[in-house]
């Protein structure tokens, strides 16, 4: 576990193992603990964005979507890179949930994206049960009835991939009230599965790699680090 702060945020770095050691004592402290992957461009926004970087802060873990972070934050060891280009934890997570048969329940945000999560989803692990599925849209009262839909299922995960922004905060404002032991947030800007990238996805990524490094360098000078 090693505390690093980027742009003004503050986030730990787990280990695949300790990563784990946490997820197993999510399972039975009767409450839902939330995971969030953050990436570069959600740190890019919430290093200008009091609310984002709260929400963000507010996650119970953790982990890095792409290794710019963790070269970012000095830590480069091969096998701590190879654990996040390769989404370990991921894998072990679906693993862990198909042994012990438990429902996972998932959130989107359009029909597309939803049928893609489910196929890169197994594209890692077979046989996930899935216990219920939505699409979320800005209403509360729509999030009122997701909720209630959710607790109906009473599923031991959430998998959620929703736009950067809403899924950080919708994760700290109703994890109260959800009967789960985990929710999982996955950044739209991670690429799962085993498919290609296209190039616009690498242009994009190549983009937002630039202006991170930018960032970073100008708050390190700024506060003359």
């Amino acid at each position: 576990m090693q505390k690093i702060n980027i742009l003004g945020i503050g986030l730990t770095d787990y280990s695949l193992k300790e990563s784990l050691v946490l997820l197993d004592r999510y399972a039975g402290n009767g409450g839902l603990n939330t995971i969030l992957y953050v990436t570069t461009p959600m740190l890019i926004k919430a290093g200008s964005d009091e609310e984002e970087r709260n929400s963000i802060e507010s996650i119970d873990m953790t982990l890095c979507g792409d290794t710019d972070i963790l070269r970012v934050a000095k830590i480069d060891s091969a096998g701590r890179l190879y654990e996040v280009e390769n989404r370990v934890f991921f894998k072990e997570f679906l693993r862990r949930l198909v042994q012990s048969g438990r429902k996972v329940y998932l959130l989107d945000d359009s029909e597309e994206d939803m049928a893609l999560l489910k196929e890169q989803m197994e594209s890692y692990q077979r046989g996930i049960l899935i216990g219920g599925s939505d699409l979320l849209t800005e209403s509360d009262e729509d999030m009122e009835e997701i909720i209630n839909r959710i607790n109906d299922v009473a599923p031991a995960a959430i998998i959620s991939r929703i736009s950067n922004g809403r899924q950080e905060k919708y994760m700290a404002r109703f994890k109260a009230l959800i009967n789960a032991e985990v929710w999982l947030g996955i950044s739209k800007d991670m690429a799962l599965g085993t498919g290609k990238r296209s190039w616009r996805k690498k242009a994009v990524d190549k983009i937002y790699r630039m202006i991170f490094h930018r960032r970073v360098n100008h708050f390190k000078d700024e506060n003359g680090e």
